[in-house]
């Protein structure tokens, strides 16, 4: 061990090690940096997110929560707290509300916070506190909408039952808001403790007991979350953000998705520089192993000094890597946190252990296989120099690599069709690579007897050098198709975050229209410049029979739509975010012999619940049966903030029934006070406020969409450094052959020409076969991991090639023009 520190030491001194050190200290300084970052962000993001539900889960039942899982959750270390919701007459005076009560224990929310303040539908900041507590008992927040509905003021009382609570505070903002047609009034928030005074709750009345948890140890909450499920009764569900929020859910998921990209391309790109880097080294080493040899050192000695100073340069260059790498993901949490006010939390020890165990990972299957030849050199060739020497096949250390990416991949990941989905792709780049570099080296034997000046000396390198040109060409294949898979992929992403909710997307629900009101509402938003979207009838029915027969308990327990009451309503025109997928609408749908109405139902609730055309279907309005036959399928976008509707009747066919109307509109925060003239003229409609909701979600987006940039940058980071790598894999030779055309005279002109036209021309067919492999790649990710459409990318196809002949010949340029300006006597004696 002593004489491989000393080997390590003289290696270092002499610069031999410092290109593979400072690729392996800067791979693991990347990977460890978006490693670590990515695990802070994506436990922030989830704690951000869960401020929309109020917890990390919450059980919602019919029935309270079992007593005996507060004991299990404090010996878990798991905090919780409950709520309860119901709908009940709030009085003041002579006015009256059906109101949307929420009953808080102390502690809650768990995530996020109540915002209130002393002014009715306050928008400045300066208006908003945060609440650090829930009301005291005797006392209630109350939403804006309330105050005019009521005819009261902050500090006047309401009855809750045979309760009354003193309104102390405005309600602003909530949690777990995410789901507001839940909501069948303006909310007022009380104390738990005056639950039972209010004589509200009976046996038999509709409550939604809520138990909420929430952990800062994810593993512990996951496995107590796991031992929870096998418990919860049949009038019991388990919420989590993905379930009650799908639109934030999926944003997490992508992002989720996107970050874990990003850490396996790191991983890509760090192991191709550490193999460049190790296969120079190796080549250097010639002849100090035969010189070893000479002296009657054993391979078995010298495989395991080389193999002790690979390992001692791992460990210190990996400690000094995630060294590195910590203060660069400080720095960009900080940049995120003064941007959003967000403070990330810590990251987990796993990042860690993986970021340095990469590091050794990658060298150890990277760089070892190119020394492990070396105790095969024969002692002669310290003195015949043009003794060849049997390198190690490219191929078997491509397959030692793969083993290495995949094994990484998959550890970083925890996602195997995503490493699938690379490991396909970089097959794909290295057959197109073969198939191109060996037409190319055809062709230049052809065109450099046509061409004269450094185009023909470029050609005339390439031609000489195939093994390395070949090499060169993937290396740089594969770092330009990563970094451009990534940039597509986070241009798409954020880009589909941003159509989830567009500026000015409906942000207020006007439900329980009466249609004696209906024009009165339309002339109201008419006189304020505000357009509503297609106003609909709407009923509620319970499906209750299908061909036939009653619905099992089994089919209620797949499907949701078969447990609950559905909004449904009739129209003739198809709406815009709606498209047929089986059947006909109501202009081309003929009824059947049965002459039953038809009725259109959405896709997912068909497929859940088993529907085919034809199907007799039948419908309880309220005790009011009637039959229909399913005329069609629809897909509909839930994320338009338009009324949208499971079953949509042909029209006529509900006449005999007595609808309510309901419509979406977009409101400017200026003018908020269009929704107290509604309330006040129209006291019974009911307003779902979203632009809460939007703004939580258009938060959560900005502060992923900010944390894939920072990503981005970082691994753009690590492709800089593969391709610096490639280059100056061949720097010596380089300046070999640059001292030798300088001392027999040729110009500096011609030779910088040269260097820049042989790069150019390199990097120009790995743009062109790295953006083969970003389709295939991109195509593969968007199938099995994303689950994005598919579309070519037309721009990049122009964009890869000239891109990657201009980058690379800058590079070649930087790392070889002192190639020109040093005496060439001093050039040949170093490259000797």
């Amino acid at each position: 061990m002593k004489l491989a520190i000393n080997l390590l030491r003289r290696n270092w001194r002499s610069g031999e090690l410092k290109l593979l050190g400072f690729s392996l200290m800067l791979a693991v300084a990347v990977l460890s940096g978006i490693a670590i970052f990515t695990d802070r962000l994506e436990a922030t993001l989830i704690s951000e997110s869960n401020s929309v539900l109020g917890a990390d889960y919450i059980v919602r039942g019919s029935q309270p929560h079992n007593s005996e899982w507060e004991q299990e959750a404090e010996q878990a270390g798991i905090r919780y707290t409950k709520a309860a919701l119901f709908s009940s007459m709030v009085f003041a005076g002579d006015e009256m509300h059906l109101a949307s009560v929420k009953a808080v224990d102390q502690g809650y929310p768990l995530r996020g916070n109540f915002e209130v303040s002393t002014i009715p539908f306050a928008m400045k900041a300066s208006d908003i506190e945060v609440a650090t507590q829930v009301p005291q008992s005797g006392e209630a927040w109350v939403d804006s909408r309330l105050l005019p509905l009521l005819k009261i003021e902050l500090g006047d009382s309401v009855a809750v039952g045979e309760y009354e609570l003193r309104i102390s505070r405005v309600l602003i903002r909530e949690p777990d808001s995410a789901n507001p047609f839940s909501m069948t009034g303006a909310r007022l928030i009380m104390n738990i403790a005056d639950l039972e005074k209010t004589q509200v709750v009976q046996p038999g009345s509709r409550v939604d007991y809520q138990w909420l948890v929430v952990a800062d140890d994810n593993n512990r909450l996951k496995s107590f979350i796991a031992d929870l499920k096998p418990k919860l009764n049949k009038h019991q569900r388990l919420v989590d953000i993905n379930s009650a929020q799908e639109r934030v859910g999926r944003t997490l998921d992508t992002s989720r998705q996107f970050l874990l990209l990003s850490a396996v391309i790191a991983v890509l790109l760090a192991g191709v520089a550490i193999a460049i880097s190790a296969r120079q080294f190796s080549a250097r080493h010639t002849d100090q192993v035969a010189l070893m040899k000479s002296l009657g050192a054993s391979a078995k000695l010298i495989r395991s000094l080389y193999f002790s100073q690979l390992l001692l340069l791992a460990i210190i260059a990996s400690l000094i890597g995630l060294f590195v790498g910590e203060l660069l993901q400080r720095f960009v949490a900080l940049s995120l946190q003064q941007a959003y006010q967000i403070r990330l939390g810590s990251a987990s020890l796993y990042p860690y252990a993986l970021s340095f165990f990469s590091g050794i990972l990658c060298l150890v299957f990277f760089a070892l296989p190119a020394l492990w030849h070396l105790p095969g050199i024969p002692p002669l060739k310290i003195l015949r120099r043009e003794l060849s020497v049997s390198m190690p096949q490219v191929w078997q250390q491509g397959l030692l690599a793969l083993f290495a990416v995949l094994s990484l991949v998959v550890l970083f990941s925890r996602d195997i069709a995503l490493a699938l989905s690379i490991s396909g792709a970089l097959l794909a780049v290295i057959l197109v690579t073969i198939i191109a570099a060996f037409g190319l080296l055809a062709l230049s034997k052809k065109m450099v007897l046509h061409l004269g000046g450094f185009w023909r000396l470029a050609f005339a390198n390439l031609q000489r050098q195939r093994g390395q040109s070949l090499v060169q060409i993937l290396v740089f294949a594969v770092a330009i198709m990563l970094l451009f898979t990534l940039t597509i992929v986070r241009t798409s992403l954020i880009e589909e975050w941003k159509v989830q909710v567009p500026d000015e997307a409906p942000n207020h629900f006007l439900v329980n229209i009466p249609p004696a009101e209906l024009s009165d509402v339309q002339a109201i938003l008419a006189d304020n410049n505000v357009r509503p979207e297609p106003i609909y009838p709407m009923m509620r029915a319970r499906l209750t029979h299908i061909n036939g027969v009653e619905t099992t308990e089994e089919q209620r327990a797949a499907a949701n739509a078969l447990r609950r009451e559905l909004n449904v309503t009739w129209s003739d025109k198809l709406a815009e975010d709606n498209k047929i997928l089986a059947g006909k609408w109501w202009d081309t749908w003929q009824r059947s012999s049965a002459n039953l109405p038809g009725v259109s139902v959405e896709e997912g609730t068909a497929k859940e619940i088993g529907l085919k055309l034809g199907d007799k279907l039948q419908f309880s309005f309220g005790g009011l049966l009637m039959d229909a036959e399913v005329a069609s399928f629809r897909s509909l976008d839930w994320r338009s903030m338009r009324p949208n509707f499971f079953f949509i009747f042909e029209p006529g066919s509900l006449d005999s029934y007595s609808p309510t109307f309901i419509t979406s509109i977009y409101l400017p925060a200026d003018q908020k006070s269009v929704i107290n003239k509604l309330l006040l003229d129209h006291p019974t409609i009911l307003v779902m406020e979203l632009d809460r909701i939007i703004g939580q979600i258009r938060t959560i987006i900005n502060q992923v969409s900010d944390g894939v940039l920072l990503v981005l940058w970082l691994t753009l980071i690590g492709g800089c450094l593969v391709l610096l790598a490639a280059v100056m894999g061949s720097i010596a030779t380089r300046k070999q052959q640059a001292g030798l055309l300088r001392a027999l005279g040729s110009p500096r002109r011609l030779i910088v020409g040269s260097i820049c036209a042989e790069f150019a021309i390199l990097g120009f067919l790995a743009g062109l076969i790295a953006i083969v492999g970003t389709e295939i790649l991109l195509i593969s990710l968007q199938t099995f991991v994303l689950e994005t459409p598919i579309q070519p990318h037309y721009l990049f196809w122009l964009i890869s090639p000239l891109s990657g002949a201009l980058f690379v010949a800058s590079l070649g340029y930087i790392c070889c023009r002192h190639t020109v300006t040093t005496p060439p006597a001093v050039v040949l004696r170093e490259a000797a």
